[in-house]
């Protein structure tokens, strides 16, 4: 498969609204986001995640997602950043071990296309907006992952490309980590994971199998995805992962997934959380672990 970049202008998407601090249900501010959407953009694809900004953040966000994307898999422009009415402020933290993001985007390009374009990505990574957040480390343990370092100054220098190390990077607090990774053989995949407690995994499986109206393909134990979409060459999945025993799981506060879903009037009975409707056609719930979920 050939590489093809599509050069088109950005497309940004930039509203105020106020998103309230996270509680054990969905906040009134995802009503306001998705009240507020233009309905061609929810309708691209089955699956799209909404990220909110700090005061005069959301055009920056944008236009670093959009380049991104544009140069990678220009025709999944699934990313869109809004802004917040006042700063986000992070909660301080008594405990020194924190939770792990509920949320990662992965980018795994094939290394038959040339060492450079992985080197590319997590050059742009590196740099600002992009901070460094955490190394994941699978170790020799069968199941889950492990955090084998966490943000900090020392961490925020430019660490060199190695093909075992598995950095992921933020753009900002309560946001998704983003990571690339190189792959062997098969397709290029643009995947979403959403990270579940150790208690909660079988039960978020059933949730999102529920959501999808299909079974979850199974790797490994501890592990599934769901192909949403595919194209020559490429393909993007939203993936659940078992984290560790001991691991708790840190909704991405800054962070919507939004599902296309055919008949919500099936789909509410089933659903483990409060299901309440935001519009005629928008319905806003959470998952076992915290994280908001839209149906459009």
């Amino acid at each position: 498969m050939g590489i093809y970049l599509l050069l088109l202008p950005p497309i940004h998407v930039f509203f105020p609204l106020c998103f309230r601090s996270v509680s054990s249900r969905m906040s009134s501010s995802a009503s306001d986001l998705m009240s507020r959407w233009p309905r061609q953009q929810q309708l691209l694809l089955p699956i799209n995640l909404h990220l909110l900004a700090n005061p005069g953040d959301s055009l920056l966000l944008q236009q670093t997602l959009d380049r991104l994307l544009r140069w990678l898999c220009p025709s999944l422009r699934i990313f869109h950043v809004s802004e917040r009415a006042s700063p986000f402020r992070a909660q301080t933290r008594i405990c020194t071990v924190a939770g792990y993001p509920s949320l990662a985007i992965t980018f795994f390009l094939h290394e038959a296309y040339g060492e450079e374009r992985i080197l590319k990505v997590l050059d742009f990574f590196q740099r600002p907006p992009w901070q460094y957040h955490h190394t994941e480390s699978c170790g020799s343990r069968t199941r889950g992952i492990h955090i084998t370092s966490s943000s900090s100054p020392s961490n925020a220098l430019l660490r060199p490309y190695l093909l075992p190390s598995r950095d992921f990077f933020s753009l900002g607090a309560g946001m998704p980590v983003w990571g690339v990774r190189p792959v062997h053989c098969g397709g290029e995949i643009l995947r979403i994971t959403l990270y579940s407690s150790c208690g909660n995994y079988e039960d978020a499986v059933r949730f999102y199998e529920t959501v999808m109206q299909r079974q979850a393909e199974e790797q490994k134990a501890g592990f599934c995805w769901f192909t949403l979409h595919t194209e020559p060459g490429l393909c993007l999945q939203l993936a659940l992962k078992q984290l560790s025993p001991g691991v708790g799981v840190e909704a991405c506060s800054s962070a919507v997934l939004q599902f296309s879903v055919e008949e919500m009037g099936q789909l509410v009975p089933l659903l483990p959380n409060p299901c309440t409707p935001i519009s005629t056609t928008r319905w806003q719930t959470e998952d076992l672990d915290g994280n908001k979920v839209l149906f459009q």
